[in-house]
């Protein structure tokens, strides 16, 4: 019987822990999710969007994008540039620096990178669904044409 108890409360337990892990997240309008996964879950932070650069066809929109990691239990964000070619229909991600948050939403660490790449991206991935939701934000239209 002692056993039962136990194993129940352990349960019980971690079922909490597990929904209360990012519970800054969850259920934010600021947050809206952008990928998923077996393991982790992206999410762009909608108050951090800004367009930098208007120059049809080129864009250029900051943003920051959030993923949290199950495995590690740990949130982590990523300042991004997203340069934008309407006419090839092709973004470009260039990570400035990270920020560590912890599980309330608390900021615990920024870095900047020295000298950041800009790489081709993938419009399937989150960087791409990021970036699509930004432009989506600041222009009223998808940048991903069907």
């Amino acid at each position: 019987m002692l056993k039962k108890i136990a194993t129940l409360a352990v349960t019980f337990t971690c079922l909490f822990s597990f929904m209360a892990s990012a519970t800054f997240l969850d259920d934010n309008p600021r947050f809206v999710q952008v990928g998923h996964n077996d393991t982790t879950e992206s999410y762009i932070d909608m108050n951090t969007i800004q367009s930098v650069r208007y120059d049809p066809p080129y864009y250029i929109i900051r943003a920051t994008v959030v993923t949290y990691d199950y495995a590690n239990n740990t949130v982590q964000g990523y300042d991004n540039n997203f340069f934008y070619n309407f006419k090839a229909q092709t973004v470009k991600t260039q990570t400035l620096g990270d920020v560590s948050y912890d599980l309330q939403g608390n900021v615990l660490s920024t870095s900047a990178l020295p000298n950041p790449e800009v790489k081709t991206t993938d419009r399937l991935s989150v960087n791409g669904h990021a970036a699509n939701r930004a432009f989506r934000t600041c222009y009223d239209m998808n940048f991903f044409q069907e």
